[in-house]
């Protein structure tokens, strides 16, 4: 699993080159709020999951960026997590609880269902490709109001993380308790 070289198509590659440092060149204009492309993708993946925004493959392959193995290697542990994590609280399918554990934990990955599981994986990863482009660039012409606009979707996230209580942690730890 993320041992192999990923590549995205279409208007999610222009768009993670856009979002990266990475290859921006003075020729084409960058936001570079991610250094890497694979700090784009696991990124994504988050944002993709937190918006409940899944997309197809685009298949417009004249743009095309290219996540070599190597950088999932280094990264590895990440998306193994984000992958589980992923599979445990994606709702677009009817899985009871289980399966969802199967599917995160127990799949073969040289099966058909695993590769199946990746796509929604990297679908995810799509959705969250778009929703951070349009959140982090929407208005903004200057490196610094792309800073700025960082700076308030960071600010918006952690005040929706600072929005879960204890007290709402722990009940719903009671509700959910099998003891």
């Amino acid at each position: 699993m993320f041992d192999n070289d990923y590549t995205i198509f279409g208007k999610h590659a222009k768009f993670l080159k856009f979002l990266a440092k990475k290859n921006a060149d003075s020729e084409t204009f960058s936001a570079k709020i991610f250094e890497r492309y694979i700090d784009v993708y696991l990124n994504a993946a988050v944002f993709g999951l937190m918006y409940s925004n899944a997309v197809p493959r685009d298949e417009d392959h004249s743009n095309s960026a290219h996540i070599l193995a190597a950088a999932f290697l280094r990264e590895h542990e990440h998306c193994v997590f984000l992958f589980r994590m992923i599979m445990l609280l994606d709702e677009s399918t009817n899985l009871t609880d289980e399966e969802k554990i199967n599917r995160a934990f127990r799949c073969d990955e040289h099966s058909e269902e695993f590769q199946n599981n990746l796509e929604l994986f990297n679908s995810y990863v799509r959705g969250g490709i778009e929703i951070m482009y349009e959140k982090f660039t929407d208005g903004c012409r200057t490196q610094e109001d792309y800073l700025d606009r960082t700076y308030e979707v960071i600010n918006s996230f952690q005040k929706e993380l600072d929005g879960i209580s204890d007290e709402d942690i722990s009940q719903l730890i009671n509700e959910n308790s099998y003891f």
